[in-house]
């Protein structure tokens, strides 16, 4: 990304260009002037929350993405509506509103959105086991319910009108999980929440379905104080073209939604199980071994689970053994014995701690975490010849969504042909990544002491604690 912009420059630009310096100063002059950038916010898993080292969300990351480019710092107000947010941009006490808000028609001249970043599409969600709507006729005569501020409003006003036997409610003191949770208690018949939403949460209520689409997609944007030059608006034109032109922007969504697309019901309801039954009697030896090696012991459990399924016991075709499956070789090079839950832990929790030593220094999280997980199952130098096959490509050999296209490419012969260290099976190491990522949020909200907004509790960016290969 380049670097922040020069402020004393763009106020000459913005006099240039029509903006007399004499007149009220513009929401960028502001900004700039008060070295500061004022947002609104939702705490939710897809805009902002609290993680063990600090404050993260798709949102957040975005935003201060755009402080950075504007060469100010950002200073987050949260609060529990979207009629809150609308209030504080109205009332120039923020400057903008980030919260993944659906552009609509505004009908008021205060008040404007900027250029759209993402889209959002509604979707019907029913509860496993019950019948599936197939279509809009299928909503009649039952409850709907939707959470306000969403965008929700006016595709159901157009698609589902009141007067045709459609029986929908606006929940202002609902998010989307609460409303998911009431279609998994069966209190109501279908909720309407935005797509991404229900990907984000629906690991953590494995009944619910998502029946169809309604409506079109709509756009996301900030919600900025308008002034005639529309200064923020442009400014952040230009920052969305270089965030798309530099990858950065898919990068930031595969962060916070890469691994949610990917869903088992049954794989969801056995692991909530064994969360019950098998890792209690661990717990503690990953939180003692985590302790000793600065790693979050949810990560290192969250690994144990994707090969053992916490099985003491387990064991693979290829002779890996143990909670955190590890070969004889790398047991014995690590003086522990692999069938020791305690010892197998340990070693493990070695192998992670060491990874990202192993790894080029320049990568930075959280990609030098996922390419650590994807060479504790195929191995550093696979993943190696994954990174060069990228780079040859022209692609980001430090960025995970570039390298783990070009994982599966190492079992193809021809392929395998072009690399130091031949054949791999690298689908299986992006499989795994994304396993680890989905098992890791899990284990987050259920450990969180927010019961009631487990959502919150969201995935950290140190989904990213280090870890390491074992041997092949």
């Amino acid at each position: 990304m380049n670097g922040p912009i020069n402020p004393l420059i763009t106020l000459v630009l913005l006099c240039g260009l029509g903006t007399s310096c004499t007149d009220p100063p513009t929401t960028l002059e502001a900004v700039l002037a008060a070295g500061e950038l004022r947002v609104a916010t939702l705490n939710s898993g897809t805009t902002y929350f609290e993680g063990p080292d600090g404050y993260r969300g798709f949102e957040h990351d975005l935003v201060q993405a755009f402080g950075s480019h504007l060469g100010v710092a950002v200073r987050f107000q949260i609060v529990n509506t979207h009629q809150e947010l609308t209030e504080l941009v109205r009332q120039k006490k923020a400057h903008l509103a980030a919260a993944l808000l659906p552009i609509h028609n505004n009908n008021t001249d205060s008040l404007a959105f900027g250029p759209s970043y993402s889209t959002m599409a509604q979707t019907v969600i029913y509860r496993r086991g019950s019948h599936r709507p197939k279509g809009i006729g299928d909503l009649r005569n039952k409850t709907i319910a939707a959470p306000t501020g969403r965008g929700a409003r006016e595709i159901l006003e157009r698609e589902l009108p009141t007067s045709k036997n459609f029986y929908w409610s606006l929940r202002q003191d609902l998010s989307s999980e609460d409303l998911l949770d009431l279609v998994d208690r069966e209190e109501v018949d279908f909720v309407v929440i935005p797509s991404e939403e229900f990907e984000a949460a629906r690991l953590y209520y494995p009944e619910t379905r998502q029946a169809f689409v309604l409506g079109p997609p709509q756009a996301i944007g900030w919600l900025y104080q308008r002034d005639p030059a529309n200064s923020l608006w442009a400014i952040q034109l230009q920052f969305l073209n270089m965030l798309r032109d530099s990858g950065e922007l898919k990068v930031l969504r595969d962060r916070y939604f890469g691994h949610t697309k990917v869903f088992d019901y049954v794989e969801a309801r056995a692991f909530l199980r064994h969360y019950n039954g098998r890792l209690p009697q661990y717990r503690e030896a990953f939180i003692r071994n985590a302790e000793d090696h600065d790693v979050d012991w949810m990560l290192l459990a969250a690994v144990s689970y994707q090969e053992s399924h916490w099985l003491k016991n387990a064991k693979s075709p290829t002779g890996v053994r143990g909670l955190m499956m590890l070969t004889k070789q790398t047991a014995t090079d690590l003086k522990v014995d692999r069938l020791d839950p305690e010892q197998s832990i340990r070693g493990g929790t070695r192998y992670l701690a060491q990874l990202k030593i192993r790894l080029p220094e320049r990568i930075t999280d959280p990609d030098k975490t996922w390419f650590a997980l994807a060479a504790y199952n195929v191995g550093l130098g696979h993943l190696e010849d994954a990174r060069v096959l990228a780079d040859k490509a022209g692609q980001n050999p430090d960025r995970w969504t570039e390298v783990r296209q070009f994982l599966p490419k190492l079992s193809n012969k021809t392929w395998a042909r072009k690399t130091k260290h031949g054949y791999a099976r690298g689908y299986q190491a992006v499989h795994f990544v994304e396993n680890i990522r989905r098992y890791y949020d899990v284990l987050r909200w259920l450990e969180s002491d927010s019961t009631e907004n487990p959502i919150t509790a969201a995935p950290p960016p140190n989904l990213f604690a280090p870890v390491l290969p074992r041997g092949t």
